[in-house]
Order: C-alpha cells, then sequence, then structure tokens
C-alpha cells in the first residue's frame, strides 16, 4: 500500500488558513488532517480551506474525508455547535469528517462514504 502525506500548513498552502496534512491513499480516500488544542470551529474552517485547494492538486484523488484530532474533551456546552458545525460541513462537501478527543491509529476506511 502506498501513502502520500503532504505537509499542508507551510508546505502545500503558506498563507492564509490552512489544515496540517493530507494523508492520502491514492486509490480509496484522501483525509485531510488538523491537530487542534480545543477550538472545533476553527479547524473546520482549516479543513474547509484546505479541501477547496487539495481538490484542485494533481495528485488529488476522488475520494475525501477529514479528521480533527483534539487535545482536550470536548465541554458539553459546546459539543452540540461542534455537531451542528459538523453536519453542515458534511453536508456541504459530502465528505465524512471526524472529530476525535484522543490520538489512535486510524483506517483509511473508517473516511469512505456510507455508500461504498
Amino acid at each position: 500500500m502506498k501513502v502520500l502525506i503532504v505537509q499542508v500548513d507551510d508546505g502545500l498552502i503558506t498563507t492564509g488558513i490552512r489544515a496540517d496534512y493530507v494523508v492520502a491513499h491514492p486509490e480509496l480516500v484522501d483525509v485531510v488532517v488538523e491537530l487542534k488544542g480545543s477550538d472545533v470551529a476553527h479547524a473546520i474552517l482549516q479543513i474547509r480551506s484546505t479541501i477547496l485547494v487539495w481538490r484542485q492538486h494533481t495528485l488529488a484523488g476522488r475520494t475525501h474525508g477529514a479528521l480533527i484530532v483534539r487535545g482536550q474533551g470536548i465541554h458539553p456546552r459546546t459539543s452540540l455547535m461542534t455537531e451542528r458545525l459538523a453536519r453542515k460541513f458534511r453536508s456541504e462537501f459530502q465528505m465524512k469528517l471526524l472529530i476525535e478527543t484522543r490520538n489512535r491509529e486510524y483506517e483509511f476506511s473508517e473516511f469512505l462514504p456510507q455508500e461504498q
């Protein structure tokens, strides 16, 4: 299996709002990754900006997903807002978005749309 890791922040994109990485399994799915301390709303904006650029890149695949890994848990008060933002993002981009509060190993298949 060949995996492509693209540094987005100060690599592919050097100015403006951007995510940290794109991790791609070229035959399966490209995953835009943002490692965040706490601000999920900003992380979603970073992924949104990055996916608009990445989809135009010659190395971009046809299927995309997104991952936000937070360093802290989600406070119950902000959980509802976070889910609302994530739902809007999923609807707008037709791609899976996972928001995690712990680092773990991920499978590319986790980011595939439900139909696949």
